[in-house]
């Protein structure tokens, strides 16, 4: 019988937001509220520690989480330093990564992940959109914390290849699933 994950949460909200003219995207107006407490709530649903990936705002997202974590270098390195501050803090044997860019992502999609991460636990999971890969949105084993740690210190920064030489699992979902959707310009938000 296949194990239920009950995962580390992590949401990664630790971009410097250069496409939205260094507004913090994880606080960007989602149905009247910050997008990251909308995904915040969401999250909690899966049983597990929330964790926030930060690197400004600490005080706004303190408040939906249960733990903040940084970056361990400065000026904004990207989204694997988000995930590589999260596996060091994750306390159970899998984190789930969201990026806060993706709002319309529901409970069914991550619980799907989860079962697709729980067929073979030991490799990561990610998503697929038809041709179109979704790192950000993955499941990753907590004992890769040192693989991810070399390939960190060797200058690998991106997420997608790093999942790749992981072996990673894939979910396939169709190319215009909507809550797929990407905001990542003022109108993308503006608009919902």
């Amino acid at each position: 019988m296949q194990q239920r994950l009950v995962p580390t949460s992590l949401l990664l909200a630790g971009g410097q937001g250069s496409r939205l003219g260094g507004r913090d995207k994880g606080l960007m107006g989602y149905a009247g509220e910050p997008v990251a407490a909308h995904l915040s709530r969401l999250l909690r649903q899966l049983g597990g520690e929330l964790l926030i990936s930060c690197n400004r705002n600490q005080a706004a997202y303190a408040a939906l989480a249960d733990r903040l974590v940084s970056d361990v270098e400065p000026d904004f390195p990207g989204p694997l330093a988000g995930i590589l501050a999260g596996l060091h803090a994750c306390n159970s044997s899998h984190l789930v990564v969201l990026p806060c860019d993706m709002p319309k992502v529901d409970l069914a999609l991550l619980q799907a992940l989860l079962a697709r991460a729980a067929e073979a636990p030991q490799l990561p999971c990610m998503v697929r959109a038809g041709e179109r890969w979704q790192p950000l949105l993955c499941v990753i084993p907590q004992v890769l914390l040192p693989q991810l740690e070399a390939a960190w210190q060797q200058g690998q920064r991106s997420p997608l290849r790093w999942l790749l030489v992981q072996g990673a699992r894939v979910l396939d979902l169709s190319a215009d699933d909507p809550r797929l959707y990407n905001g990542n310009s003022p109108n993308d938000w503006e608009s919902r």
